[in-house]
Parts: C-alpha cells; sequence; structure tokens
C-alpha cells in the first residue's frame, strides 16, 4: 500500500512527461515502425538526451517500449496517443502540460485555505474571460471538449431516446459534436446549437455536409436568454462549471425559453457514494480550482432544479459514461 500511495503522489510527474510526448507527436512518428531518441529529436526540434530519458521514463510504464538501446516504438497503451486513433486521448494529456490547467492545482492549498477559485486567484480574471483573450489556448480547450463529448456519444445515444423530439437544443453544446451524432441517428429531427459567438463560427466550419439543413446556430449568453422553440434542451457539462446561484441562472433561462411539453436533458458526471472512485469527485476538484464550479450529487441536481422552477430529475442510466437526468417544468406530467 506504502508503494501504491507513492505512485499516486509522484503522478504528476509522469503526467507531465506524457504531455510532453503528447505535444511533439511522438506516437505519431512512430506509427509507421521504431525509430530512434536521435531521429525522433531532429523530427521534433528537442535535445536528444532529454528527449531520451523522458523516453525511456515512459518505456518502463509502457507508453513506449525501447527494444534496443535509443530505439524505441509505439505499444498499444501508447497508440492512444496517436492523433489519427478514434478516441485519442493525446488532446487531454497535451492539455496537463498547459500552465493553465496544471498551474491553478499547484494552488489548490489557496483554495482550500479560503474558498476561492484558484484560477481566479492567480490570473485576475476567470477561465471565461480569459480563454476570450488567448485563442489559441481556447481553441486547445475546445477540441479537448470535442474529444471528450465524441467520446460520451455513443453512451448518451444509446442511454436515451431522443426520437420523441422534433427539434433538439444544444445550449452551450461546444462546437456541436454530441448534437451532430444526435441528428445522424434520428433522422426526422432538427437541432440548434447554441454558445458563444466565436464557438459558434468555429462550429459553422465543422459542421457535416450532410446536416446542413438539420442544423441552425444561434449565438448568445446563456445568462441572458436561451432559443425558444425546442421540445428538448440539453445541458451537457455546464452546470458544473458554475457557482449554485449561477447555475440556478441558467436554468431559470432554460425554463423561461421552454414550452411546457418541453424536457431538459442534464448530462454530468454525478457524485457518487461515500468511498465509491468517481469521475465526479475529481472532476469536483478541477471545477473548484479552475471555474468556481462543482459537481453535485443528484439530490443536490434536484434541489437547483426545483427551485428554478423544474420537477425533481429522473436518472436515465447508462452503461459508461456521464449520468443523464431529465427533467419536465415544475406543473407539468413528468
Amino acid at each position: 500500500m506504502r508503494d501504491a500511495l507513492l505512485g499516486l503522489i509522484g503522478g504528476f510527474r509522469l503526467s507531465q512527461m506524457i504531455a510532453i510526448a503528447a505535444k511533439l507527436r511522438i506516437a505519431d512518428h512512430l506509427r509507421d515502425g521504431p525509430r530512434t531518441a536521435g531521429a525522433l529529436a531532429q523530427l521534433t526540434g528537442s535535445h536528444p538526451d532529454a528527449l531520451y530519458r523522458v523516453l525511456r521514463t515512459l518505456a518502463s510504464v509502457g507508453v513506449f517500449a525501447e527494444d534496443e538501446p535509443q530505439l524505441f516504438r509505439s505499444t498499444p497503451m501508447g497508440d492512444w496517443l496517436r492523433s489519427d486513433v478514434q478516441g485519442s486521448v493525446r488532446v487531454a494529456a497535451e492539455v496537463v502540460g498547459e500552465e493553465w490547467m496544471w498551474r491553478p492545482w499547484g494552488a489548490l492549498a489557496h483554495t482550500v485555505a479560503t474558498g476561492e477559485t484558484a484560477f481566479d486567484s492567480l490570473y485576475g480574471q476567470d477561465t471565461w474571460t480569459w480563454f476570450g483573450d488567448h485563442p489559441v489556448a481556447a481553441r486547445l480547450f475546445d477540441s479537448l471538449m470535442d474529444d471528450i463529448t465524441l467520446a460520451d456519444a455513443e453512451a448518451i445515444v444509446a442511454g436515451f431516446d431522443f426520437d420523441t423530439y422534433q427539434t433538439i437544443v444544444d445550449v452551450a453544446g461546444g462546437r456541436g459534436v454530441l448534437l451532430a451524432e444526435i441528428l445522424r441517428r434520428n433522422p426526422a429531427a432538427r437541432g440548434l446549437l447554441f454558445n458563444v459567438p466565436a464557438v459558434i463560427e468555429s462550429a459553422r466550419q465543422r459542421v457535416p455536409p450532410a446536416l446542413v439543413d438539420r442544423l441552425e446556430f444561434v449565438s448568445g449568453d446563456f445568462f441572458r436568454a436561451v432559443p425558444a422553440g425546442g421540445d428538448l434542451y440539453i445541458l451537457k457539462n455546464i452546470l458544473h462549471d458554475w457557482s449554485d446561484p449561477d447555475a440556478t441562472r441558467i436554468l431559470i433561462t432554460c425554463r423561461l425559453a421552454m414550452a411546457p411539453q418541453a424536457r431538459l436533458l442534464i448530462i454530468e458526471h454525478l457524485i457518487g457514494a461515500p468511498n465509491e472512485r468517481s469521475a465526479g469527485k475529481i472532476g469536483d476538484v478541477l471545477m473548484m480550482v479552475r471555474t468556481g464550479g462543482r459537481n453535485r450529487s443528484i439530490a443536490e441536481l434536484g434541489q437547483l432544479l426545483t427551485a428554478a422552477g423544474f420537477q425533481v430529475p429522473v436518472a436515465h442510466p447508462t452503461t459508461a459514461g456521464p449520468d443523464l437526468l431529465l427533467a419536465a417544468l415544475a406543473g407539468q406530467a413528468p
């Protein structure tokens, strides 16, 4: 148990080495076969000895393999860092190495002592304002959200019946990855993607040609208003970005846009039972240091929903991925 704990303590060191390998596209360079550390250094503009020392360490934990001195190949684990692999984790690994991701974790003690969001304290502005001022970082973050959503999409469409909804509004739905997948599976449905202007402009350029006539793009601010006319409204990984008062404001703008028969689908990782390992708990601390939000239990989300004019949500179990909660407006049939 001591060694296992020490492994957890030192986890940040391996994550940073994997981030470097992802940023340098090492797995992509090994796609067609082994290369020496010197050749990889030349391809990536790296210092040969420094890169070798990182690669041999990653080989010791199975990310790569060193078959001969300084000659490396990929492994089944390392292949997940390839850019061309479906379900690739390359962007996720690269993001871990970005200052705006790891630095707030370094200020976790400040958040625990004061309750203040570490990112805001370090950068003097909130995450979303900062991204607005740093478009390169914002694009990398958007790519991460695309990858996460694409990985979740199969479980979501398998765990929920979208057939009964003609118009589906994805509120702050990234660049439309989930909405596009829903429309592909439900040919009779139409979609509306709602997000801030910069993300909407990027989403327009990525829409699959087959969906152009079925997908509408609207930009705006979900604290002010959300487009009306939807049969189903989706909030995927949105409420956990915000404090309870702000999350309630978002729910209220959704409620004001919704017709009586419309429904709200919340997609997030819930906080699990005590001692249960869950993505929701780790994600909760991430929200605490980066956005000021929180992951919640189903009871806590139920309290937010009822305060905003909804009924207590109904869970739709999935075999994998995030949790799905469906809520009707207060006073309507469930």
